[in-house]
């Protein structure tokens, strides 16, 4: 883990990674008025800020300042100047991390849904907040774990719980369809199977064109993308943390064609299957002699 949250690019695109994904630095703050901080061109990493109490204030572009209030989730994407501070009359009691994420936290990762180019959420139930608490407390406090190797997978894990927190926050106050959702639940449970957007038509009571549009207008992919994103997230940690040869992983995962398989994987992450087990393998031995 770096020491220095503004440091350089770390990544270049969705797709292709210079840097295994991980926690560049993590603290938890409890500041006073006075406490600010401004870095005019961002940083290439992403930053995210949950508000525990008091009150902060984030500039938000054109739009002007956000209020990050308890309860308040914030996150700024790499390129995003940074421009912060403690309200005053207030202490802001705050989490935070500076991280390069996981392939797939890009499709869970909301975009912003501001005025701005910042995106924040404020988390209205107390269970989730708990449990967003929970998570980044754990962030936090793995850093501190002897072995490197462990300590770094149990802060991105911590972390990935925190994204999908989020997501399934922001994803619950769009108010998803319910035959929509449904579909999801589907795809999620019943990836490797063979699915039709005909049978998935029938089970939730729509035509296939009917369905179609409706997923796209509130899912963002179409079905049959949305099932290939989510079979390719299957097949990742089978790469990174077993031996099963790709074919074997590739027909788990839902695909009838390794070859198939290995076009969508090369497209989806930039490199092959075997070359992403292969560099996956190498940065964690390089992070774990460190």
């Amino acid at each position: 883990m770096a020491n220095k949250p503004d440091d350089p690019a770390i990544f270049e695109t969705k797709k292709q990674y210079t840097h295994p994904p991980g926690i560049l630095v993590s603290d938890h703050y409890i500041q006073p008025y006075g406490y600010s901080c401004y870095r005019a061109q961002g940083t290439k990493d992403w930053l995210i800020i949950y508000t525990l109490s008091g009150k902060g204030r984030i500039h938000n572009g054109a739009s002007g300042y956000l209020s990050c209030t308890a309860g308040t989730l914030t996150v700024v994407s790499p390129g995003t100047a940074q421009d912060y501070f403690t309200e005053q009359g207030h202490v802001w009691d705050k989490m935070w991390a500076h991280f390069i994420p996981r392939l797939p936290w890009m499709d869970w990762i909301p975009s912003s849904n501001t005025d701005g180019p910042i995106f924040q959420l404020h988390i209205d139930k107390e269970s989730s907040r708990r449990a967003i608490e929970s998570a980044f407390s754990r962030v936090i406090s793995y850093r501190l774990y002897e072995d490197s190797m462990l300590r770094d997978e149990l802060t991105l894990n911590a972390l990935e719980e925190v994204i999908l927190l989020v997501a399934s926050q922001h994803q619950s106050k769009k108010e998803l369809d319910s035959r929509v959702q449904e579909v999801l639940n589907i795809i999620s449970r019943d990836y490797m199977d063979h699915i039709l957007i005909e049978d998935l038509g029938k089970r939730v009571s729509l035509s296939p064109s009917r369905l179609s549009h409706l997923f796209k207008e509130q899912v963002g992919d179409s079905i049959m993308e949305t099932l290939m994103k989510y079979r390719l997230k299957q097949a990742e940690p089978l790469l990174q943390y077993t031996l099963r040869p790709i074919t074997e992983i590739a027909l788990a995962v839902g695909f009838h064609s390794p070859d198939y398989f290995s076009r969508q994987f090369s497209n989806h992450f930039g490199v092959s299957p075997s070359n992403y087990r292969k560099k996956y393998r190498e940065a964690s031995s390089m992070e774990s002699v460190q």
